[in-house]
């Protein structure tokens, strides 16, 4: 085993006996290039908030184009030719967002957004500590429409009983697959 070590290690075709080269490494996310975050801790779940479709594409595309990590400049017309929408649902969908604190922005005339660093976040841990301080954002609170959609409606099954509120696993007896 001594005489092992000092010897290099070679991956070698066996047809054709020809070595091959090692591929470079590929650095990982948390070797100091930073992290994806999605929160869903204490904060409220964004399934209770009752977001229409341009809202969620306008959060995906903000989060696409590196809004998670820093603020962005983007105007409803531009946003709408990327999600396929008019510019007055993007409008509608920007506002809903900065007033539920999903985005901030940096100045309220500013046509910049930025993800909330709570829910959201793409870098390094040191710089997502840093950012909250220096931004510290409000946490996320449902406005009145997701009140609206989500509050008070239990759901009612085929008897008009309400249903549990409360997601229970599917279970399957022995050997069944579907």
């Amino acid at each position: 085993m001594a005489a092992r070590r000092g010897r290099r290690l070679a991956l070698v075709d066996q047809d054709t006996g020809e070595v091959i080269e090692q591929k470079p490494r590929v650095p990982h996310q948390f070797e100091g290039n930073g992290y994806t975050l999605q929160s869903t801790g204490s904060e409220t779940p964004l399934y209770k908030l009752g977001l229409t479709g341009a809202e969620w594409a306008t959060l995906d595309w903000l989060r696409e184009h590196g809004a998670a990590s820093a603020a962005i400049r983007v105007t409803p017309e531009t946003l709408a030719e990327e999600i396929d929408t008019n510019a007055s649902t993007c409008k509608k969908s920007l506002a809903r967002l900065t007033k539920m604190a999903l985005l901030l922005k940096p100045s309220p005339r500013a046509a910049a957004y930025q993800l909330t660093p709570l829910r959201y976040w793409e870098g390094a841990g040191s710089t997502h500590v840093t950012a909250c301080k220096r931004l510290a954002p409000p946490r996320v609170a449902p406005d009145e429409k997701a009140r609206a959609r989500t509050g008070g409606k239990a759901a009612r099954s085929k008897t008009g009983k309400a249903a549990d509120t409360v997601a229970t696993p599917i279970r399957r007896a022995a050997g069944e697959t579907s």
